[in-house]
């Protein structure tokens, strides 16, 4: 039987993922130098709860002047940066100030936002959505570190580093499936450790993101 070594697949997956999340931070400050500032008085609240017996979804959205900004998040995955609000998230009313991205600012001042379209082309009656961040109480600026991070957040996706996470053993698991070749591993490589140490600090910007 021939003998196949796949430990560069580990290897490859870590550089994937040094690649996306750099990208990420990047797109984040990019963002982070073009951010507009709103402030809404007497916005409406038309946030909502979705649970199922697999998993719960909180959406927030704040309407004002035919302008829908919204967050999507999963569930006990809603992170810090919500806890900072300072508002009471169950009022239909609330004061607020927020920001946007530059591209979108420009969208709400051109009165460019649309209403959503279903596959056949045909528009709903829901307001097309845009990305909110640091949102505050009106009378609250919110603070340009948890700024960035709150960017950040929605710049990077974690479903990605499950996929990065699980693929290199998922493809070594389906190539022995089918008992044409024998999986050699040589763990004595001196870069596995290298790869270990870079490994555990992207699981802990991992964790971050998700916590913030």
């Amino acid at each position: 039987m021939k003998k196949l070594n796949l430990d560069f697949l580990y290897l490859f997956s870590v550089y994937l993922w040094i690649a996306y999340a750099s990208l990420t931070i990047l797109i984040t400050f990019t963002d982070f130098s073009k951010i507009k500032k709103i402030s809404w008085k007497q916005a409406e609240n038309q946030s909502t709860v979705y649970s199922s017996r697999r998993s719960t979804t909180v959406t927030y959205n704040f309407v004002k002047d035919n302008v829908r900004i919204s967050r999507k998040y999963p569930g006990i995955l809603e992170g810090l940066n919500t806890w900072l609000w300072n508002i009471n998230k169950k009022d239909r009313k609330l004061d607020i100030s927020f920001y946007v991205r530059e591209k979108d600012y420009k969208r709400i001042l051109k009165n460019e936002i649309e209403h959503r379209k279903d596959l056949f082309g045909e528009e709903l009656n829901e307001i097309e959505s845009i990305p909110f961040f640091g949102l505050r109480n009106i009378s609250v600026d919110s603070n340009k570190f948890l700024l960035i991070l709150d960017l950040w957040k929605f710049n990077y996706s974690w479903w990605i580093f499950i996929v990065f996470l699980i693929l290199p053993g998922l493809i070594i698991k389906l190539i022995k499936g089918t008992k044409v070749v024998e999986i050699v591993q040589n763990i004595k490589k001196p870069y596995f450790s290298k790869i270990d140490y870079i490994f555990w600090v992207l699981m802990v910007i991992n964790i971050v993101n998700i916590l913030i």
